[in-house]
């Protein structure tokens, strides 16, 4: 009986440590906290040589007719825009309307983390610094460039409880040494490169991923609708660290509309600790 007793203790013992063998493992938070500046891996030489060295999304042929003419990068093909663009100081470009209306509309936000510039997600020539934690990612652009908010380990809301906007509502996990980020709920409009399209319901992957050495971060997008693309939009854009520097503040007043922000993104509806609507 002892010898009976003594083989199902370790028996047991044995299949406590399968058990345990079977659960996960807590997922390391990789190293990419810290300042970013962009790289231009290919010899585009400028903004606009880069922009023009990322592979054009594959769209439907009604979507592709949304999109509105190639805009001026400064390359030599200035006067040739059809309709024409105001361009501003900063390189930023209106149509005549918008400009003649004093710009963007001065409810576009107060002082706030938003979008993160033209195509909401995408990050230009602008300095960046990730703040990384197992509750949040926080993405800080230069200047007054914006930034993003990414919410760890939390499920995806139903795309109709979120608020429409250029960056829409990213959630992430830590994944094999990498960040892996979801985002929905877009505004309807271009994205950042390659001449893509988003709508409220395209999907929107991105893999942060370390060099083995951990100086520089690559980020890989991928863009998926089957109601925009023909085949998911998928392009690179990579980093280096910079140990020395900081990113730049922008001054905003909170007492008056500032419309270079972004609103932040938000949930129509909050989510209450229970998880209920």
């Amino acid at each position: 009986m002892k010898k009976l007793i003594g083989a199902i203790a370790v028996a047991l013992a044995a299949f406590g440590a399968a058990v345990d063998g079977q659960q996960p493992a807590t997922t390391a938070i990789p190293n990419i906290s810290g300042l970013w500046n962009r790289l231009d891996t290919e010899g585009g030489g400028s903004y606009g040589g880069i922009d023009l060295l990322f592979p054009r999304a594959q769209l439907l042929p009604e979507v592709a007719a949304k999109l509105p003419p190639e805009q001026d990068q400064g390359l030599g093909n200035a006067g040739t825009i059809t309709p024409p663009v105001v361009r501003l100081p900063n390189g930023a470009y209106l149509t005549p309307a918008v400009a003649a209306a004093g710009g963007p509309s001065p409810t576009a936000g107060h002082c706030n983390i938003g979008g993160g510039g033209f195509g909401g997600v995408d990050i230009n020539s602008a300095g960046m610094e990730i703040i990384a934690s197992r509750d949040e990612v926080v993405i800080a652009r230069d200047g007054a460039a914006g930034g993003r908010r990414i919410y760890m380990d939390r499920k995806m809301p139903d795309v109709t409880r979120i608020t429409p906007s250029a960056a829409g509502y990213s959630v992430g996990r830590f994944e094999n040494g990498t960040l892996v980020v979801t985002t929905t709920g877009f505004a309807q409009g271009m994205t950042g490169f390659g001449r893509g399209w988003r709508e409220r319901e395209t999907q929107l992957t991105e893999v942060f991923k370390l060099s083995p050495d951990g100086k520089k971060l690559t980020i890989t997008y991928t863009w998926n609708d089957p109601k925009v693309y023909v085949k998911p939009h998928t392009y690179d854009i990579s980093f280096e660290r910079w140990e020395t520097g900081y990113v730049f503040e922008n001054y905003c007043d909170a007492s008056i509309d500032h419309p270079e922000n972004y609103t932040s993104t938000r949930l129509v509806e909050p989510d209450s600790p229970s998880g209920k609507k």
